[in-house]
């Protein structure tokens, strides 16, 4: 049997956000590698920017993946940028983007000002800072496309007509935005070994 081509761009996040513990996290990332490794049969091809490639090898090896895994993932994954001079994107969704940010630089604002207005209260220092890092943290990232590596996703997601792969609230978002399909990075497994099924 012979299935429709799927292609399909994973995200750092793919790998590294399944399981609580390292050592399940782990697991997850080795069956991950196999099941890429053996999509091809089933007519499926993985990509991923060369940028999001050096973010995610690199955490890979910090995870303890052998460099034998993590070159089988290279070898199975291709590595493509997103033609950026010719891929066109409307202006709606820059238009978007830009009062996203401007709105979350806003809210940025109220949550340093509620800081000064702690230090003020007498709390020590050290906890308004962190709190201020962690709520500037939520206001301005939390699920937004905030990174040069979650645009590449999107764009070469976009130009391959294919589905992303992550856990990323800001790829997530973006992505029904732009009709681009999504696949939540704990579905992913088991989407492939019903594709595997299929061809048995």
């Amino acid at each position: 049997m012979t299935l429709e081509k799927q292609r399909f761009v994973i995200d750092t996040s793919a790998l590294t956000s399944m399981g609580d513990t390292k050592k399940e996290i782990n697991e997850n990332i080795r069956e991950i590698i196999e099941l890429i490794a053996k999509a091809k049969k089933a007519n499926i091809t993985c990509y991923t920017p060369p940028s999001v490639w050096l973010e995610m090898e690199g955490i890979l090896r910090n995870k303890g993946i052998t460099p034998e895994e993590v070159n089988k993932l290279n070898s199975w994954l291709i590595q493509k940028s997103p033609s950026r001079a010719e891929l066109k994107v409307p202006a709606e969704f820059i238009y978007q983007y830009i009062m996203e940010i401007r709105k979350r630089m806003d809210k940025g604002l109220r949550e340093a000002e509620k800081a000064v207005t702690k230090k003020d209260k007498g709390e020590p220092m050290e906890k308004v800072i962190r709190d201020l890092r962690d709520s500037y943290r939520s206001s301005l990232r939390q699920g937004i496309v905030d990174s040069i590596e979650d645009l590449s996703v999107l764009l070469l997601a976009r130009e391959l007509n294919g589905g992303i792969v992550a856990k990323d609230l800001g790829i997530e978002d973006w992505a029904t935005k732009w009709g681009i399909r999504y696949i939540e990075a704990e579905a992913f497994p088991t989407l492939i070994k019903e594709y595997l099924k299929s061809l048995d």
